[in-house]
């Protein structure tokens, strides 16, 4: 039977890929040789350990409660994109387990969404970014810029019991 890893030792081995994402930037490794060094581990060890997708996510839209999640039609969506959640962590000063805690705490907010509202996103412009005029704050602003209706997940089962 595999053990559990405690938080603690979830979140060092985070920092540890943090710190190693830092090194080979700064060595000249571009961020697209790096980025699933630092989006594996957050996923695995952070947002989903010992749960599904569905139960990951914090929200979803209403209409992807209405589709079977087995089937492609329902995709899992960071609600702030990845790529701010990688800048936020590879601009740490001597990341720990505290800083790295609160960063994942505050920004990694995942969201079930239809295949069709993915899409609507994309046309947007809103994939990989937050709308102009929200300056983070509104992790939610993508989905309301797109006027995609979401409510929390009924399935969500939070990592902090």
């Amino acid at each position: 039977m595999k053990q559990k890893l405690s938080e603690s030792a979830r979140l060092q081995l985070i920092v540890e890929a943090v710190k190693y994402c830092q090194k080979v930037s700064l060595l000249g490794m571009p961020k697209t040789c790096y980025t699933k060094a630092l989006r594996e581990p957050i996923y695995f060890l952070w947002e989903s350990y010992g749960k599904s997708k569905n139960q990951a996510a914090r929200y979803c839209s209403e209409a992807s409660l209405e589709l079977s999640h087995g089937n492609y039609a329902v995709v899992y969506d960071h609600a702030i994109p990845f790529k701010f959640i990688q800048q936020i962590l590879l601009a740490m000063i001597s990341p720990d387990e505290g800083k790295v805690k609160h960063a994942l705490e505050t920004n990694v907010v995942s969201c079930l969404i239809t295949k069709q509202e993915d899409g609507l996103l994309t046309s947007m412009g809103l994939r990989s970014r937050m709308p102009n005029h929200d300056g983070g704050q509104n992790c939610l602003a993508r989905y309301e810029a797109a006027v995609i209706k979401v409510v929390p997940n009924p399935g969500y089962v939070s990592n902090h019991v």
